[in-house]
Order: C-alpha cells, then structure tokens, then sequence
C-alpha cells in the first residue's frame, strides 16, 4: 500500500489520570513518541564503556564539596 492511510494510526497508550487514550500518532511500533517505552540501555561494547564512564565522572564529581555547595544553593 503506498500513500497515505485513511484512519491515522494512533497511540495505544492511556493516561492514567483520565483511562482516555492517547491521540497521537503513532510510530512503527505502535507507540507515540512520548509513550514509545523506557530505554533498553547500550548494546555495543562501546555504548557500555560510554555509559560507565558517564558513571564515573558523576560519582566523582559528588565527591567534590564545591560541586555540592552548587547543588544545595540551586535546592
């Protein structure tokens, strides 16, 4: 089928507060993109390294008292 389709496919999500569906439309996965699902993290050897990396630099920096002087002035 080319073109478009004659009902837009929209999100299956529902709000919890309302139970109404979501009326946005809808990806290849049958979600919107705010409801398209949590991330399922890094895959490659890379990514991983990546992502630990990150980790590491923020425990470092909660070590540092200027660091959570920062973070107690913003609260």
């Amino acid at each position: 089928m080319t073109g478009r389709p004659k009902q837009k496919i929209e999100c299956r999500a529902y709000a919890r507060s309302t139970g109404l569906p979501c009326r946005a439309k809808a990806m290849a996965n049958g979600k919107c993109r705010m409801h398209g699902g949590l991330s399922t993290g890094a895959k490659t050897l890379e990514g991983k390294l990546i992502a630990w990396g990150n980790l590491r630099n923020v425990a470092n920096k909660l070590t540092e008292p200027e660091y959570l002087n920062k973070l107690r002035e913003n609260i």
